[in-house]
């Protein structure tokens, strides 16, 4: 055990800064993207993908109960481990089933509840989970362990990474993966067996059936591995690894076919809007500038020591003979960087929206670049003039750097104002609740976790204002959503209906509560 925590204590340290920070932030958590509650009622509503389809595929002229929101959103009766359940409602989405396979089992073992500690504890483990591994392939390409750890530690503080692990989806399980797809080409180039290629085969698929878009840094890393592997002739490799590669990426088509329609569709999140994306080269600049800002504002910490690394580098080159370097400088880090550097600029220009999500399993290989800068100046020091000591020292500053950016910036998803929101709606839980919108689904299932505050809620559009007055009853006061989003739903005119409630009802005070990201909510009264 003493032997295990002295060549251990390092990983073991990331891991428990990375675990706390973790917790602190999902404390913090206050609210849920629309996404995040589509991740609920994907995994556990049976056979109903979509929040309409709770109510027969219409809301329009509907009362929405309490009951039937949480039941869209949590485990009940007997939809725990009901895979048949989630693969259907993965044909009707735009994703593939594996990490709803898992959520829908933590769902289960959650007891039915719905809460967003679900989610955080399986993002949780899954995230340390891809530290760790991390921290293993760095060890792998023969970073020594304070290089390992540095790496790890980079990337558990930094902004970009904690934002995947509070949010509630499956760029977690894809960022796992893509680590995990990492190591086992790290592992055949250190030394080929047969069974590794079977297990990039199954990683290839799994990856696959947990977000599309991993299929380019899969792709670009395969084929960077193939060129190495040429270039040190290893052809009996190339032999079994190419086939179980294709093998891999084409099981898909077997376990899921309807990824094919999922491809071909016209949705936003498609192969039509990938392949619309990148014909617009007007773009290009401006995707490139915000990926870009992403990835700074993501990772700042690991940013600092790449500079650090490479002025120290640049003052003492010069200085040094060709003789002086301990080894030669291990260049099978490329292999696995310089892939991350294509799919990046892929990805930021065919990507559906400018969000950073769509790079966050990028994340990791970017911070092995640093690794890579870390690696280098140790080889070009050497271990006359870098002891041990100073190795040790060297990480613990970058753990703490990496520690300060974690409490100077927060990560994404967090919704702190929501906390604010809720209360408010808690004040007037006993008043109706109508929401306007023109039979779509989506501003509903943002607001859920609200409208669960009302024990039902009765949807409406905005041609007549005479079923909501039947609903109302003589109330004399109504907490009102407008659904205002032109992109993504109706797009009501807020200013315009409250106008029509003061001229046509008796309703003639209104009250802006707040905004969200698909609607406003006003309470309105005599």
């Amino acid at each position: 055990m003493k032997d295990i925590l002295k060549r251990g204590w390092a990983l073991l340290l990331v891991l428990i800064l990375a675990g706390g920070v973790c917790l602190l932030f999902s404390t913090r958590k206050q609210g849920m993207f629309i996404d995040e509650i589509y991740t609920y009622g994907l995994s556990n509503s049976s056979y109903a993908p979509f929040l309409s389809d709770v109510k027969g595929g219409s809301l329009d002229h509907k009362t929405v109960t309490r009951d039937e929101l949480l039941d869209y959103v949590s485990v009940t009766g007997d939809e725990g481990f009901d895979f048949g359940s989630v693969y259907y409602n993965q044909v009707h989405d735009v994703h593939p089933p594996l990490y709803y396979w898992l959520f829908n089992i933590a769902s289960t073992f959650a007891g039915g509840r719905f809460s967003k500690w679900t989610g955080l504890v399986l993002d949780g483990i899954l995230y340390l989970g891809t530290v760790a591994m991390l921290y293993a392939l760095a060890r792998k390409l023969g970073g020594r362990r304070y290089i390992a750890a540095s790496i790890a530690v980079l990337y558990g503080l930094s902004v970009i990474g904690l934002s995947t692990m509070v949010m509630i989806r499956m760029y977690v399980l894809l960022a796992l993966l893509t680590v995990v797809l990492m190591y086992f080409i790290a592992d055949l180039m250190q030394n080929f067996k047969p069974r590794t290629c079977v297990f990039v085969w199954l990683t290839l698929l799994a990856g696959l059936l947990t977000q599309y878009y991993f299929v380019f840094y899969a792709f670009f890393l395969c084929a960077a591995y193939v060129l190495w592997a040429l270039v040190k002739r290893q052809y009996k490799a190339l032999a079994w690894f190419v086939p179980c590669a294709l093998i891999g990426a084409a099981s898909l088509i077997l376990v899921f076919p309807a990824a094919l329609d999922h491809l071909f569709s016209g949705k936003l999140v498609s192969g039509e809007s990938a392949m619309d994306n990148l014909k617009n080269f007007a773009q290009y600049p401006v995707r490139l500038r915000t990926f870009m800002g992403f990835a700074t504002h993501g990772l700042k910490a690991a940013i600092y020591t790449a500079l650090i690394c490479v002025g120290t580098l640049c003052g003492v080159f010069p200085r040094l003979q060709a003789a002086s370097f301990d080894k030669r400088l291990n260049l099978n880090w490329l292999v696995f960087i310089l892939p991350a550097f294509v799919t990046f600029v892929l990805v930021a220009v065919i990507s559906p929206v400018d969000e950073a999500r769509y790079i966050y399993n990028l994340i990791p290989a970017l911070v092995l670049a640093v690794g890579f800068l870390l690696d280098v100046t140790d080889t070009t020091l050497g271990d006359k003039t870098l002891t041990d000591f100073a190795r040790v020292l060297a990480f613990l500053a970058i753990a703490v750097l990496a520690l300060y950016q974690a409490r100077s910036a927060p990560p994404d998803y967090l919704y702190p104002e929501h906390a604010e929101y809720n209360a408010m709606l808690k004040e007037r839980a006993a008043d109706p609740c109508v929401y306007f919108s023109d039979d779509h689904f989506e501003p509903l299932t943002e607001d859920l976790i609200q409208l669960l505050t009302f024990d039902e809620v009765y949807v409406t559009d905005d041609q007549d204002l005479a079923p909501m007055l039947d609903y109302v009853g003589d109330a004399d006061e109504v907490v009102v959503y407008i659904d205002t989003s032109v992109f993504w739903s109706s797009g009501y005119d807020a200013d315009e209906i409250l106008g029509r409630i003061r001229t046509e009802t008796d309703y003639k005070q209104a009250e802006e509560l707040f905004t969200t990201g698909l609607s406003t909510t006003y309470v309105i009264s005599k």
